[in-house]
């Protein structure tokens, strides 16, 4: 039976004081990504951001369980290597860029989308392609949440339409998964969004992993 070891570790690092930050105050401002504190000399922020959160309750739960979801699937998936690799190819792609852009924050979602990049465009099961495909559209989609109640209404219309990703997944042919990925990532990257950065970061280091994966099955196949 396949036990997710690595996912099982994150997320106890992240979601302790992720939920202690509700009973401590000052733990989230201490940790937090603050590009003005890191430029004096702060740089352990850019990892610490990762373990507390900015969306409040609920953005917290949410954020822990796309870990815990994506986590297993992405693991099983590739192992927990690679599943290192493309976490922290989100978590440092989104933090940089956070810190670029001066953008305060915090939270784990970036790491996520390293995580998500890589199932949309490498997983071996349709399952696991849908679920990181829709987690891209899904946030993609979020960005437009700025543009007022036509935004949001936008926003979940196209959640809602793209959950038949997850529900048709075995109709549909397995290109279509990077294809809804690379677009969802890239309007919110066009529109300084870490999430999109991190997002694309995944997609590619998913992509360079897929192609090291075949070629060494390739050459340790029997002939």
């Amino acid at each position: 039976m396949f036990k997710p070891y690595t996912t099982a570790v994150v997320f106890v690092i992240t979601a302790v004081p992720s939920l202690l930050q509700f009973a401590i105050p000052g733990l989230e401002p201490a940790l937090m990504r603050n590009p003005a504190a890191i430029a004096e000399g702060e740089w352990w922020r850019l990892g610490t951001a990762l373990v507390v959160q900015d969306g409040g309750l609920l953005g917290t739960l949410f954020n822990l369980v796309c870990l815990a979801v994506l986590g297993y699937f992405a693991e099983r998936a590739f192992g927990p290597a690679r599943w290192l690799a493309l976490y922290a190819a989100g978590a440092v792609a989104g933090e940089a860029a956070g810190y670029l852009l001066n953008d305060p924050g915090a939270g784990n979602s970036i790491a996520v989308c390293g995580l998500a990049g890589g199932l949309a465009v490498a997983a071996g099961d349709r399952l696991g392609r849908a679920l990181g495909a829709y987690y891209a559209l899904v946030l993609g989609a979020s960005t437009l949440m700025g543009l007022g109640t036509w935004g949001v209404i936008v926003m979940v219309a196209v959640g809602a339409a793209g959950s038949q990703l997850v529900n048709k997944r075995e109709r549909l042919p397995l290109w279509l998964f990077a294809a809804v990925a690379v677009p969802a990532a890239g309007v919110p990257a066009a529109l300084a969004d870490l999430h999109g950065v991190a997002l694309l970061s995944g997609i590619i280091v998913g992509w360079i992993l897929k192609g090291t994966y075949l070629s060494t099955s390739r050459r340790t196949k029997p002939a």
